[in-house]
């Protein structure tokens, strides 16, 4: 039978009394007694802990990105990223805050086209090659770049560009024979190779021998006595036939990726 009892609460904890849950909730436990007959017992009064905001991981200043207006369109770099050009750097730092838009931008007077150029020798540092098998390289792209380098204060750009190094990135071997008939033209070619063909149609003189034997033909070495012997003083015979000649001209473009990256061209 249950007793109604009064119970009394001790009125001060000790630290000990502290516990911290893992779920980092707080629990304070304290003694209580009974004035009845009855076991002592504990009870757990539980008080959700107030956790501090968690503070956003930290973001260097430098990683930080910026909008760059680049003529009417808009490039999202880092400040790492520009670190590469001397001027841009400068505009995108502290102490050029005043070189910014209402809207937070930088302007950046110049042809945006040319510098996507720009902005992927700063972000990978690969050189620009501006080259197709076509026409071959690119000589006014490759002008526009050097002068919009040399505007954005990129000193290892333009040095590249003025010293002409992209023509050690596109090697061209050139071979040409003449071929005669034309089982020598089936002949497999790999993507680099890009082969001609310019046919002609030429007279020959081919031996026939006197005795007529298919094996001897257009070889009067293989005549022996009794072919000597069937011609008598008679000159040697020789037949006009008309051959397909073809001047065959193969051109291998190989490329060298070692010239197009900064670190290995250094």
């Amino acid at each position: 039978m249950f007793v109604p009892a009064i119970l009394s609460v001790k009125s001060s904890f000790s630290s000990s009394a502290l516990q911290t849950s893992p779920d980092k909730s707080l629990f304070i436990t304290a003694d209580l007694f009974c004035t009845a007959p009855v076991y002592p017992f504990i009870i757990a009064l539980r008080i959700q802990q107030v956790m501090e905001p968690t503070e956003e991981p930290y973001t260097p200043a430098s990683s930080v990105p910026v909008i760059l207006e680049v003529g009417e369109q808009r490039f999202k770099v880092s400040k790492d990223t520009l670190s590469g050009s001397h001027m841009l750097a400068a505009k995108v730092s502290e102490r050029w805050s005043s070189d910014s838009q209402t809207d937070g931008s930088y302007f950046v007077d110049a042809d945006p086209e040319i510098f996507k150029h720009i902005l992927r020798f700063l972000r990978h540092g690969v050189y620009p090659l501006c080259y197709d098998k076509a026409n071959g390289h690119d000589f006014a792209t490759y002008a526009a770049i050097q002068q919009q380098a040399d505007y954005l204060v990129i000193p290892k750009l333009v040095k590249w560009l003025d010293e002409s190094q992209y023509m050690k990135a596109i090697t061209t071997y050139i071979v040409a024979r003449t071929e005669e008939g034309v089982n020598e033209l089936d002949r497999a070619t790999d993507s680099s190779t890009k082969t001609t063909f310019h046919p002609t149609w030429r007279t020959v003189k081919k031996y026939v021998c006197p005795r007529r034997i298919a094996a001897h033909y257009d070889d009067a070495r293989r005549c022996g006595k009794d072919c000597k012997r069937a011609q008598g003083d008679a000159e040697d015979e020789y037949e006009d036939v008309n051959v397909l000649s073809t001047l065959v001209v193969r051109e291998q473009t190989l490329f060298n990726q070692a010239v197009l990256c900064m670190e290995d061209s250094e």
